[in-house]
Order: C-alpha cells, then sequence, then structure tokens
C-alpha cells in the first residue's frame, strides 16, 4: 500500500501504476478536491489514510478528500480512534455513513508506543510524548501512542457496535483490503493462525 496525494504532478499516473503493480493506492496527506478524488477512483484509487488528518475537510461549497471519502463506496477508510485524532462524534458519523463493511481501525503508532513519556526520534524529529499523545515541538500531531486493543474499545465506547463489526474492522477489512485474505483476516483451515485473546474487562 502507497499513499498518494492524488493532486500532485503525475498523481493519477502514479495511481495507475499502482494498481498494475498490484499495490493499493491510498490518498492521504492531500489537498485534493472532490473532483481531483473521483478521478483518482477512476484510476484506481480504493482507499483513505487516516481519514479526517492530513486532508481537505468538508466544507459545503467544497467538499473535499472527507466527503468524497464518507460518500463513495469505492472507498475504504482508516480511522485512528484514540478520541485525539478524531472526535467520538466524527467517529460515530463516520460509523454511520460508511458502516462497518469500509472502516479500517489502524493506530498510527510511533514507535514511542509502550514507553514512558519523554522525548523521542520520529524521521529525525523530535517528538514529546505525553501520557496520551505524541507531539511535535510546535504541538502539531505526530502520530500517536495508540494501542489497536484501546482502539477498539474506544470505538466501541464512541458507536455503540457489536463485537462482530469490530473484528470486522480490525481483522477481516484490512486483509480484504491489502489482498491478503486468502491467508489471513479470519480464522480457516489453511489460513495462518493469527489469534488474539480478548477479554471482557
Amino acid at each position: 500500500m502507497v499513499t498518494v496525494a492524488t493532486e500532485e504532478e503525475n498523481g493519477l499516473d502514479f495511481i495507475r501504476h499502482l494498481k498494475q503493480s498490484g499495490i493499493v493506492a491510498s490518498i492521504g496527506h492531500s489537498n485534493a478536491t472532490y473532483e481531483e478524488v473521483d478521478s483518482a477512483i477512476e484510476a484506481g484509487e480504493s482507499h483513505v489514510t487516516h481519514l479526517f488528518n492530513g486532508m481537505t475537510g468538508l466544507h459545503h461549497r467544497e467538499p473535499g478528500v472527507v466527503c468524497a471519502a464518507l460518500v463513495q463506496e469505492e472507498l475504504k477508510v482508516e480511522i485512528i480512534v484514540d478520541g485525539i485524532h478524531v472526535r467520538p462524534e466524527i467517529v460515530n458519523h463516520t460509523y454511520k455513513s460508511k458502516t462497518s463493511d469500509a472502516i479500517i481501525l489502524i493506530t498510527d503508532s510511533m514507535r514511542a508506543k509502550c514507553l514512558k513519556a519523554g522525548m523521542y526520534d520520529l524521521g529525525g524529529q523530535k517528538v514529546r510524548v505525553s501520557s496520551d499523545r505524541a507531539t511535535l515541538q510546535d504541538g502539531t500531531l505526530a502520530g500517536s501512542i495508540l494501542k489497536m486493543g484501546r482502539a477498539l474499545q474506544n470505538f466501541q465506547t464512541f458507536t455503540g457496535c457489536g463485537l462482530e463489526d469490530l473484528i470486522k474492522m480490525t481483522s477481516i477489512n484490512p486483509a480484504l483490503s491489502l489482498n491478503i485474505f486468502d491467508r489471513k483476516g479470519s480464522v480457516k483451515e489453511g489460513k495462518d493462525a493469527d489469534f488474539v485473546l480478548l477479554t471482557t474487562t
């Protein structure tokens, strides 16, 4: 999977090349218009990188990437459910709009996840990690320190969805999106035996 700012020079050609090569093209870190996203979908784009973050937002006269992500059935969307990158109300709206069939829960975590608060490095940039977030020196969010188990719990709290939907968004959908469902994403004879044990506490 490769994240592409669709509107950049040769962006559509690059998306076509990715699709022909069997690589998933995902729109992200993009200032594209709604129309440019439409063109990208026609070229083969099928995925949205961390929805709402690093892209043109929703405006009633310029719908942007966010609106395209929410209304275009061809697009699967990732979402960071730490309650910081995306407010709970927006997470719930996304769930109602896209449904669990098209959502993939991600962490977007940096390597300081699970480590104590302090200063860390992210691609040569200094990142301050506190108890709940990772930020650059100017306060900009720098990825997250979210764990997947917490993302799952948060999504259930924010939306009231059931365990079946959570499994779909954390296991089945990612495998389908990456075209590896033949060997991952569900429990079936012949597939890789990747298991996560969950408790209700």
